[in-house]
């Protein structure tokens, strides 16, 4: 999908001789059929660049070529402290060859939505997650859609990411076999979440990562003990407990057996 959005901005300047991409989210894949396909087809050579260095040496072995048609990929991030210099390409370049590609034009563009937050871009944890779930993520947009047609929040954003990442509607309450997939066939991700929400990006996040706990701890056992434990242990532990209990009639605690599990 990202792919094809790029490759629609490209198609324009085929007959163009340099072209200068800014991705300063770093979205585009080396290899991938956007820029890489894209180039090879249309008679190109990329330079995917992020240091001066590797651009010179680059530019210098095609600088005598006056046949050679080039895109320079910036992957310079916003605010770095050693940008990409390259006056003498910006000086040969037509303004309408110049482009800069971000995640919120992406999603803005899809969704045709101007709301977007422009933590989408700023924040690098949360873009690189609705990169991975292009999709889900614009799922996600549509539930949020359906809960109200104007709001978007920073909070909304940090929602749209969890129910992309895991697959789950974030502006609903969750089933209870909604929850007991995803801590079991998503718990991998879930620990990715709780790590990036519970390090200080923000109250909002932290407020739908509790939101999500709550949840979790009002499910049936062993489903409410699923987020703070492996679920390997969690479930040994409650079939040992069950087993114990059917043989001698005593009730195994699993709460202490849990804690010093994660020790």
């Amino acid at each position: 999908m990202l792919e094809q959005w790029v490759i629609g901005k490209l198609n324009p300047l085929k007959v163009e001789k340099l072209i200068i991409l800014a991705d300063p989210q770093r979205m585009i894949r080396a290899g991938a059929q956007a820029v890489d396909g894209w180039a090879r087809d249309n008679g190109f050579t990329v330079l995917f660049c992020s240091g001066n260095l590797a651009l010179r040496e680059m530019y210098e072995n095609l600088r005598s070529d006056t046949s050679a048609k080039i895109i320079l990929v910036d992957r310079t991030r916003e605010k770095a402290r050693l940008p990409l210099f390259y006056p003498d390409l910006e000086t040969r370049c037509k303004p309408k060859a110049r482009l800069t590609i971000t995640l919120r034009d992406f999603l803005t563009e899809q969704t045709g939505d101007q709301r977007w937050p422009s933590l989408v871009n700023s924040d690098r944890n949360l873009s690189r997650l609705v990169l991975d779930h292009q999709d889900k993520a614009l799922d996600a947009h549509r539930q949020l859609r359906d809960v109200d047609e104007h709001r978007f929040q920073d909070s909304d954003l940090y929602k749209i990411v969890l129910g992309a990442t895991l697959n789950v509607n974030p502006f609903k309450q969750l089933s209870g076999g909604e929850i007991r997939r995803l801590c079991i066939e998503n718990h991998e991700r879930l620990e990715k979440i709780k790590d990036l929400f519970s390090t200080g990006v923000g109250t909002e996040a932290s407020e739908v990562l509790a939101h999500l706990k709550d949840q979790i701890e009002q499910a049936e056992k062993p489903w409410c003990w699923m987020l703070d434990n492996d679920p390997q242990t969690v479930v040994r532990s409650f079939t040992l407990s069950a087993i114990m209990y059917q043989r001698t009639g005593i009730v195994y605690e699993l709460t202490e057996t849990l804690r010093r599990a994660r020790r």
